[in-house]
C-alpha cells in the first residue's frame, strides 16, 4: 500500500502547493470550511418547526421518494455503465503497476470517501430547509449525516456489483432491464391505484410512500427507517436497520474485495464515463450532455458576423437539440416549478418563481459560453472582448426569458394570476439567470479553473449570493413596508429585475477582458 499511499500523498502536497500560487482560490477554500462549521453548527443549535410542523409521514414520504431516485439511478447506471472510484490516470498509472488488485480497491475506497465527503457539504445546506419545517432534534440531525453518508457509499457499491453481474452477457444485462422496467412500472401502477382512490396527488403520495412494506426493501426499507428516526426518535429499529446497513456494506466490499479480483475490466466503462463528465464541466458542457438530447438536422442561414457567428452558433445548436429554445431542460423547469404547488403550504406565483430560481443556479451554473474558453477561435475574432463576453452568453439570456415566459403563463393559469405579475415574473426568472451567467464568467475570471468541481460550485455560490444579496434585502424590506397595495405587489418584482439588470450590465464591463487572456482557460 505504501506506493498508493504516496500518490495519496503527492496529491494532497500538490493541492497544498497549488493554493500557495492562488491565494484566492485559498480564500475560497477557507470561505467553505468556514460555512460548513457554521451550517453544522446552525443545524445543531437552531430550535426545530420554525416555519411550520411538517408531519412525520410527510417527511417520510420526501426521505423515501429521495431514496427511490438515489436507488433508480445507481442501478440503472450499475446495469448500463457501472459505477467507479477511480480516474483514467489511476487506470494508466496505478492499474498497469504490480499491485494487488485488492490493495488498489482499498485505494479506490479511500478516494471515495473523500468524494463522499464533499457531497456532505451539499447536505449541510439543505439540513436547516428540513428542521425549519419538521421537527428533527439534535440527534436526528446527527442520524441524517450518517445515513446519508453511507448512502452514497454504499449505492456506488452496488452499481458496481451489478455491472459486475450484468456484464458477463448481453442476453443477461437485457433480462435485468426488462425485469428493472417492470419493477418500476408496478410501482408506478401501485400508485395509480392509490391515486385513484384519493383523487388528490399530494395526499396519494404520502399514503403511498408510508406503506410499511417499503421498510422491507433491501437497502431503501432500512435507510427509509433509519432517517425517519430523525424525528420519530432513535429506537430498536434504528438499531437494527444501521446493523443491516453496515453488514451489507461490508458484505459488498468483502464480495468484491475477495472474490473479484478481476474488477479491472468492470469498472473501466465507468471510468471513461467519469472522465468524458469531467472533461464536459471544464468544457462548459456538463448540461448540455444530457439535456440536449439526440441532435437533427436544421435548415439555418448564417447571417451574423464577428462576434455576432458565435451567437448564431449557440442558435443552431439549440435549435438542433429542441424546439428552438425549449428543450428538455424547460420541461424539467417547468415540471418541478408547477410541482412546487403541492410541496409548500399556501403556495402562490412566487412560490414557483423563488423555488425555480433556486434550481436555475445549479442548472446553469456553466452553460454555453464556457465551451468558447476551450477554442481559440473566440480568441482571434476581430472584435472587442466585451462584445465577445455579450454574444457568447445571449443565447443562453435568450433560453432563460423563453423558459421563464412559458412557465409563468402555465403558473399564471394555475394560480389565476393577471398578465402583469406573469410578464414581471418572467422577466424576474430571467434577470436572475442573467446574474448566474455572469456571476460565472466573473468566477472563472477571478478565480481560473479551479481543480475541485464541487468547490468551484462553492465558490460560485458565495460570490452569486454576495451579488444578490443587495437587491434581495430591498425587495424584501419593500414589499414588507408596501404589505396590501400596487407598490407591494409589483415593487418589489421591478426592483429585483432593475437590480439585477444593473449588476449584470457592472459584471459585464468587470469580465470583458476574459477573451484577451488566453491562460484563463
Amino acid at each position: 500500500m505504501k506506493p498508493l499511499f504516496y500518490i495519496l500523498r503527492k496529491n494532497l502536497k500538490n493541492h497544498i502547493k497549488e493554493l500557495g500560487k492562488r491565494p484566492v482560490v485559498l480564500v475560497g477554500y477557507i470561505l467553505v470550511a468556514l460555512c460548513f462549521i457554521f451550517m453544522i453548527a446552525v443545524t445543531f443549535i437552531m430550535p426545530s418547526s420554525l416555519l411550520r410542523k411538517g408531519s412525520a409521514e410527510l417527511f417520510g414520504a420526501i426521505v423515501t421518494a429521495a431514496l427511490f431516485v438515489f436507488a433508480y439511478f445507481s442501478i440503472r447506471q450499475g446495469i448500463n455503465k457501472g459505477s467507479s472510484f477511480f480516474s483514467l490516470s489511476d487506470v494508466n498509472l496505478v492499474f498497469t503497476a504490480p499491485i494487488s488488485p485488492k490493495k488498489v480497491l482499498v485505494y479506490g475506497f479511500i478516494q471515495q470517501l473523500m468524494v463522499t465527503f464533499f457531497a456532505m457539504l451539499f447536505v449541510s445546506f439543505q439540513i436547516p430547509n428540513l428542521k425549519n419545517n419538521f421537527p428533527i432534534t439534535g440527534i436526528g440531525v446527527l442520524v441524517i449525516y450518517v445515513s446519508v453518508f453511507f448512502l452514497f457509499f454504499t449505492m456506488q457499491l452496488i452499481g458496481m456489483l451489478i455491472y459486475s453481474v450484468s456484464s458477463r452477457s448481453k442476453k443477461l444485462r437485457e433480462n435485468l432491464q426488462r425485469g428493472f422496467n417492470a419493477i418500476i412500472g408496478l410501482f408506478f401502477m401501485g400508485f395509480l391505484m392509490v391515486l385513484f382512490q384519493t383523487k388528490d396527488p399530494m395526499k396519494a403520495a404520502v399514503i403511498y410512500l408510508n406503506n410499511d412494506g417499503i421498510g422491507y426493501i433491501p437497502f431503501i426499507g432500512w435507510f427509509r427507517v433509519v432517517l425517519l428516526s430523525a424525528v420519530q426518535g432513535v429506537g430498536p429499529a434504528f438499531y437494527l436497520n444501521m446493523v443491516l446497513i453496515l453488514l451489507s456494506t461490508a458484505l459488498m466490499v468483502i464480495i468484491i474485495y475477495k472474490l473479484k479480483t478481476d474488477y479491472y475490466e468492470d469498472v473501466l466503462a465507468a471510468t471513461e464515463l467519469n472522465e468524458q463528465r469531467r472533461r464536459n464541466k471544464k468544457e462548459g458542457k456538463a448540461n448540455a450532455v444530457w439535456m440536449a438530447g439526440k441532435a437533427r438536422k436544421v435548415r439555418f442561414k448564417y447571417t451574423g458576423t464577428g462576434a455576432r457567428a458565435v451567437f448564431q452558433r449557440h442558435l443552431l445548436e439549440y435549435k438542433k437539440t429542441g424546439l428552438f429554445f425549449i428543450n428538455k431542460f424547460s420541461l424539467i423547469i417547468i415540471g418541478f416549478g408547477l410541482a412546487s404547488k403541492f410541496f409548500f403550504p399556501h403556495s402562490s406565483i412566487r412560490t414557483v418563481l423563488y423555488f425555480t430560481i433556486y434550481l436555475l443556479f445549479f442548472f446553469s451554473i456553466q452553460g454555453k459560453w464556457a465551451q468558447e474558453l476551450s477554442k481559440p477561435y473566440i480568441y482571434l475574432i476581430p472584435a472587442g472582448s466585451a462584445g465577445k463576453v455579450f454574444f457568447a452568453t445571449l443565447a443562453e439570456n435568450f433560453k432563460n426569458g423563453m423558459d421563464g415566459l412559458l412557465l409563468f403563463i402555465t403558473a399564471g393559469f394555475m394560480f389565476r394570476s393577471d398578465i402583469v405579475t406573469v410578464i414581471l415574473c418572467a422577466l424576474s426568472y430571467m434577470s436572475f439567470g442573467a446574474i448566474y451567467i455572469y456571476g460565472d464568467v466573473l468566477s472563472r475570471k477571478l478565480f481560473g479553473e479551479v481543480h475541485s468541481k464541487n468547490l468551484d460550485v462553492f465558490i460560485k455560490l458565495f460570490l452569486i449570493l454576495f451579488i444578490l444579496a443587495p437587491g434581495l434585502v430591498v425587495s424584501i424590506i419593500f414589499s414588507f413596508i408596501y404589505a396590501g397595495t400596487f407598490l407591494g405587489e409589483y415593487g418589489s418584482y421591478l426592483i429585483l429585475i432593475g437590480y439585477n439588470g444593473i449588476a449584470s450590465f457592472f459584471i459585464l464591463l468587470l469580465t470583458k477582458s476574459i477573451f484577451e487572456r488566453l491562460e484563463i482557460r
